[in-house]
């Protein structure tokens, strides 16, 4: 079955915000501690941003916290793999993957992700 990119990309120009895709590394040292580190896979990626229909403030996990979230669907190019352990930068707001789906024969990535702010 093919795909008709034109609706579900309805217009490549809408892919005008720059984000940054950042990967994360885990490093052991001598006395084996771990450290984690964040670095841009990719900066100043052209994507379309889109707000998702979840957007709120609440309670979540163990212990319970009020916390405030916000999720965004973003579409850019597919040039790299993506996955859940990646965070995207926004607006200087990272966001945490939740779901990476692929558009158009692999030409286009479409990416759920969440930013959570603890406001407690």
């Amino acid at each position: 079955m093919a795909e008709n990119l034109g609706k579900l990309l309805p217009d490549i120009g809408s892919m005008d915000e720059l984000v940054s895709i950042r990967q994360r590394t885990l490093t052991t040292d001598s006395t084996g501690g771990v450290t984690e580190s964040w670095s841009d896979l990719a900066a100043d990626v052209w994507a379309r941003v889109e707000s998702s229909s979840q957007s709120d403030e609440g309670t979540r996990g163990e212990p319970q916290q009020i916390v405030a979230w916000d999720r965004l669907r973003f579409t850019i190019r597919a040039l790299f793999t993506l996955d859940k352990t990646m965070r995207i930068l926004y607006q200087s707001k990272l966001y945490d993957i939740l779901n990476v789906s692929t558009l158009g024969r692999s030409r286009f990535h479409v990416i759920e992700a969440e930013n959570r702010d603890n406001t407690t």
